[in-house]
């Protein structure tokens, strides 16, 4: 059984191809997911999604590059939200892809 460990340790994922598991620890709880993919390289890019998804949904002040249609090397909203692009990621809690209306 493989082992990837990155963050400082708070997203894990493990398993065999076919059968691969991530654990995300956020401050308020540990998550254990079963990942869809079939390689370990498939696997950790889908376990870096959900851990992006986890940051930005459990911080209470959300940064637009913490979204995963942040573009880094562009340094803008993939979405094209102006937010993103004039402010520098500063509206980023008013976003409607953070939080439900």
């Amino acid at each position: 059984m493989a082992s990837y460990r990155s963050h400082s340790g708070r997203l894990v994922v493990s398993g065999a191809p076919g059968a691969w598991i991530a654990v995300i620890k956020t401050r308020s709880e540990t998550v254990e997911l079963s990942l869809s993919a079939e390689t370990a390289e498939n696997a950790i890019l889908e376990a870096e999604q959900l851990y992006a998804d986890a940051r930005a949904v459990t911080n209470p002040k959300p940064y637009c590059w913490q979204c995963v249609h942040w573009t880094p090397v562009k340094s803008e909203c993939g979405l094209g939200f102006p937010e993103g692009k004039r402010s520098g990621g500063r509206f980023a809690n008013k976003c409607s892809c953070f939080w439900a209306d």
